[in-house]
């Protein structure tokens, strides 16, 4: 039973030695933010039209 608790002890201190997971997220945001600002080189921002469709040809039956 001691050697589980030194395990549980041992774990319980690496999750607190790690940053906090609201700060990893607002750096996630930021950084999402930052490469939604910059515009992609050769791309223009509109979108192109659809390409049009022929119509298909059907056969006259009498």
């Amino acid at each position: 039973m001691d050697n589980l608790h030194s395990m549980l002890r041992s774990f319980s201190t690496e999750t607190k030695s790690s940053r906090d997971h609201l700060t990893v997220f607002r750096e996630f945001l930021a950084h999402l933010d930052r490469a939604q600002r910059k515009a992609p080189a050769g791309k223009s921002s509109r979108p192109r039209p659809a390409a049009r469709r022929k119509p298909a040809k059907r056969s006259r039956k009498s």
